[in-house]
Formats: structure tokens, sequence, C-alpha cells
């Protein structure tokens, strides 16, 4: 299976792996001779010498991890950069384009925020930095924007919003129809259970609820989900909360 392009982040941010990167910091061969590991700072102190000169002084360098984890984290940026790149090229549809480009938009929203919120992850604020950068750049470069709500609006620490919603942890499809079978009420065939215009709806859906993994809802696949036309998008039948019953019936 082909790895998907913010592999290393994901990797990073949500498995924990920054445990790794500095297991690997420590133990590397990469600085020359280490004459010094200090753990507790986060840093090691390494002899080099210059190879063209036969009696150069030796010379200690002090390197950080954060240093280190900047310079892999900015090489990763690159080639994750390429790899979008690539992958757009396998698509000649252009709607196939712009449909993985949105569905990677997702993938940064997710990451910048949990960068932003766990604790071991947060104390490397560039993470989320190099994130934000490589999406900006990618938006400039195929001109195809994020039409999730920003991520400045769903940073936690910087806003309620997310806090005060309420987390729906079903599927989002399921939550969606039920709301388009309250104002519709296509159902019953009657009058419909909440008197709201689609917009009214939307707009409540996004103020109000946030999906199990603490994403915002997709104001596109609402728009989809709402459209009466667009029945095969809507939860199936088995999934769906059934409505019929709830009519008042004088």
């Amino acid at each position: 299976m082909e790895q998907h392009p913010l592999q290393y982040f994901k990797d990073l941010i949500t498995k924990g792996y920054i445990v790794k990167e500095r297991t690997k910091f420590f133990f590397s061969q990469d600085f020359g001779k280490i004459v010094k590991m200090d753990m507790q700072n986060d840093l090691i102190e390494c002899a080099s010498t210059d190879a063209q000169l036969e009696d150069s002084p030796i010379e200690i360098k002090t390197i950080t991890f954060a240093d280190y984890l900047q310079d892999k984290a900015t090489i990763e940026m690159i080639n994750s950069l390429d790899q979008i790149d690539n992958r757009l090229l396998d698509f000649e549809d252009e709607k196939r384009q712009i449909l993985f480009l949105k569905t990677i938009y997702k993938t940064f929203n997710s990451l910048i925020l949990y960068a932003e919120q766990i604790e071991e992850v947060s104390k490397h604020p560039f993470i989320a930095d190099l994130l934000k950068r490589l999406k900006a750049e990618i938006i400039d470069r195929y001109a195809v924007d994020d039409d999730t709500i920003s991520q400045k609006q769903i940073h936690l620490s910087s806003s309620h919003q997310i806090s005060n919603k309420l987390q729906w942890m079903g599927k989002s499809k399921v939550l969606i129809s039920l709301f388009y079978d309250l104002y519709s009420n296509v159902e019953n065939g009657g009058e419909p259970l909440i008197k709201a215009t689609k917009d009214q709806v939307k707009n409540f859906l996004l103020n109000n609820f946030i999906e199990k993994d603490g994403q915002p809802l997709s104001p596109s696949s609402i728009d989809t989900l709402l459209t009466p036309s667009k029945e095969d998008k809507r939860a199936l039948k088995g999934d769906r909360i059934d409505t019929s019953k709830l009519k008042d019936k004088k």
C-alpha cells in the first residue's frame, strides 16, 4: 500500500514517534564523536576536526534535539510536498485532484490541531508551523482553497468554539441526515418537524457539533446531504434515525 504523503507527521504527532526520534538523536553517528550526552536538557556535545588540516584543533559543537528534529521535519516537509505533487499527477480527472487535495487539507487540520494540543509535541512549535507552511504552499500552488473551518477557528487553546460544541460520536452522515429529515419531513410526506431553511440548518450544525475525532463538520458535506436530490448520499435506512413517529398527531 502506498504511504500517505503526510505519514511522517502522522507518526510523529499521533503515534509518539518523537520518542523514537529522540533515541536516534542520542545514538546517531552522524555528528562525529560524542563527548557529552545530556538527556535531561536534550543535547549532545560532539568533537570534530578539520579533515583537511593535519593538526587542526578539536572543536566542540553543541547540538540540541530540537535543532535535530527541526532539520529532520523540514526535510520531511519537502518530501511530503514532492509526494503530493506526484500523487496529483496520477489523477487525470481534475475533480479527483480537487477531492484528493481537500482530503489532504482535512488531514493537515487534524495534525496541526493535535500538534498544538498534545503536550509532548507542542514543546516543538515548529512542527505545527511547518505543517501550516506546507499547507499554505499547496493552496497557493494549486489554487484550491480549504473549504473547512479555518485552523484558527478550530484552535482549542485560542477559542471556546470546540469545547462548547457537542461531540457527535456516530457517523456524521447520520446526524446530517437526521436534520434533513427533521426540516424537510420527507419521510412522512407531511409538514416539517423543524421550520428552518437549508442555510439555517447548515449553520446550526456547524456551530453546535463536531465529529468524534474532534474535527468540525465539513460544510461541503452538509451542503450535499441537505440537498433534496442527493438522497443516495444520505444515510441508509438501516443507519438512519427514524423520525416518522415524532410528528404530533391531533
